[in-house]
């Protein structure tokens, strides 16, 4: 995985190791769809194509305290997977690093909100990353670094990276998909902030 992640961060050119930009654009995951890197290199992404309406797949993962973490166990909460490419790149630092901040900031707002960060690091390089960039809060870190369940389970799988495609999945209370923003584009954010407006509307 460190080996891929450094990959990852080796094809983004140096123009681009600014701060990143949030976007609208949206496009369907699972196969037959595709990801850019700098809007010239393509990557194909595989799995079933999740869609609004569906239910979020039962999986087991587990987080980066090495905790079991079950998907089909929310606690009556609505859910935000953000979810990042690898901790071992620059636009996840600043995804995971706002992420932390505006969960922080905005602590009363989501307190029937489960917000959580997903991505197919390891627990172990997940635990460094929130050590190295001094990052805590109520936000639970999951990793799909095993079977690449949730990759493959929600059609957020980049095949030739197994990495996860950016982006932000939200889970009804009953379990059901109510959201899905998926970028195009890797060097672009998700909107968090219209992901969690519209998660609060759903409260």
């Amino acid at each position: 995985m460190k080996k891929i992640s450094f990959l990852f961060c080796s094809l983004i050119s140096a123009n681009s190791m600014a701060q990143f930009s949030v976007t609208n654009e949206n496009a369907n995951l699972g196969n037959n769809n595709t990801i850019t890197l700098e809007r010239n290199k393509s990557f194909n992404l595989e799995g079933y194509g999740l869609k609004v309406g569906s239910f979020m797949p039962s999986m087991v993962l587990e987080t980066a305290n090495m905790d079991d973490f079950h998907t089909d166990k929310n606690e009556g909460k609505i859910r935000i997977y953000n979810v990042l490419a690898s901790v071992d790149t620059p636009v996840c630092v600043q995804q995971a690093s706002e992420l932390v901040k505006y969960v922080k900031d905005n602590h009363e707002q989501l307190k029937d909100i489960e917000v959580l960060a997903i991505s197919a690091d390891t627990s172990f390089a997940q635990q460094r990353f929130l050590k190295e960039q001094g990052l805590n809060g109520n936000i639970k870190f999951i990793s799909d670094s095993i079977k690449h369940d949730f990759g493959i389970n929600t059609g957020t799988q980049i095949k030739e990276l197994s990495l996860l495609a950016r982006s932000i999945i939200v889970v009804g209370k009953d379990n059901r998909i109510i959201y899905i923003q998926r970028v195009p584009e890797l060097t672009t954010l998700p909107d968090l902030e219209k992901a969690v407006k519209f998660a609060q509307s759903k409260v």
